[in-house]
């Protein structure tokens, strides 16, 4: 027996345990061979991570394989205690620390599908027709919006390349017998020059309704997208480049008519209102009357400040740069329907006639 066999029946020796026990120690020594290597024991860190692995596996199977939308309470607070008591401290402990589990409840999400039906569009102005089909338990309502959409560059999602102007995204109509499948048409208006044969893709976030209440309820949450390739399907437009004797009442001066394009789907001018101070135009109602002088002798009105007029715009945005010393504002209108821009006449802008010289 060597010296390290010797130590052990020492220290066997010293605890308080029957004799019986001292001589089955010392048969078992005394069998030991030097070269034996015993082996290494298990850390008690290596057992918890197998033990919690374990349960970890145990409760993914649980979810995987429930058929309920809900899990259980009883199990989840199980789970709960399970992970402080992994961690070593009781609830009240881990609350002072800012370590603690919370309930989830598990609860299985609809969805939607979209198909691509119709795309309108010309060089600043898009509308897009999609159809979209809803779970049966889902009804199509007037007023039902998405929370969030638009249009963007590329085939795919990608907020670093939207395109601005998104106005509206309205529901057209629902199907008579399926109420869960309805076509809504969502349009941009900018002052961007959109390309051809490009890849351009409309985007959806959360179906919602009551979209103007304090809280709209969430119909279905996700985020759709539909990719298409650009192609102006009205490539009529109409450039009058301004002069210096085309100038139009604005606030209590006067504006300059820098540029004005027409387009089947909506109207762009840009004046130079230099005449006005910064403050008046952060503070005035700057909008103006803005109409079309048509070949049978009728006029529609464009825009208009007054509320009771029924324009054909239908969504505006103004914009305001400065470029040379000089103060403009740039204008853009998007019609509501299109336009045979061939049958115009003139423009009205404020009190400013423009005739359209192709059709003097």
């Amino acid at each position: 027996m060597d010296k390290f066999d010797k130590e052990m029946k020492r220290l066997s020796k010293e605890f308080q345990v029957p004799e019986t026990y001292h001589k089955k120690v010392d048969a078992i020594l005394e069998t030991i061979q030097e070269d034996c290597v015993v082996a290494p024991r298990k850390k008690p860190f290596v057992k918890a991570a197998i033990v919690m692995m374990a349960f970890c596996l145990a409760i993914a199977g649980f979810f995987f394989f429930s058929g309920a939308e809900v899990a259980e309470a009883s199990f989840l607070e199980t789970f709960k205690q399970t992970i402080l008591d992994f961690f070593g401290m009781g609830e009240e402990e881990s609350e002072k620390i800012g370590i603690e589990s919370e309930k989830k409840d598990a609860v299985s999400k609809p969805d939607l599908m979209m198909e691509l039906q119709e795309v309108v569009m010309d060089t600043q102005n898009i509308y897009a027709v999609v159809k979209i089909i809803a779970p049966p338990a889902v009804e199509f309502k007037e007023g039902m919006t998405f929370d969030y959409f638009g249009f963007c560059e590329g085939t795919n999602y990608n907020v670093s390349a939207l395109i601005p102007g998104s106005r509206e995204c309205t529901l057209l109509e629902v199907m008579e017998n399926r109420r869960n499948v309805a076509t809504f048409v969502v349009n941009v208006g900018t002052d961007k020059q959109l390309e051809e044969e490009k890849s351009m893709t409309v985007f959806f976030e959360d179906l919602l309704a009551g979209p103007y209440e304090e809280k709209p309820k969430v119909l279905v949450e996700g985020i759709w997208s539909l990719s298409f390739i650009t192609s102006y399907t009205n490539s009529k437009e109409i450039t009058v480049e301004g002069t210096d004797d085309m100038k139009y009442s604005f606030s209590y001066a006067t504006a300059d008519i820098k540029e004005i394009k027409l387009l089947p789907l909506g109207l762009t001018l840009i004046s130079d209102v230099s005449k006005i101070d910064e403050d008046t135009r952060n503070t005035t109602d700057t909008r103006i009357v803005i109409r079309l002088k048509m070949i049978d002798g009728s006029e529609i009105i464009v825009d208009s400040p007054n509320l009771e007029d029924d324009c054909l715009v239908n969504g505006g945005s103004v914009g305001w740069y400065d470029e040379d010393g000089r103060s403009y504002q740039k204008y853009a209108g998007q019609f509501r329907e299109a336009i045979d821009i061939s049958q115009v006449m003139g423009i009205y802008i404020a009190d400013y006639y423009v005739p359209l010289k192709e059709y003097e």
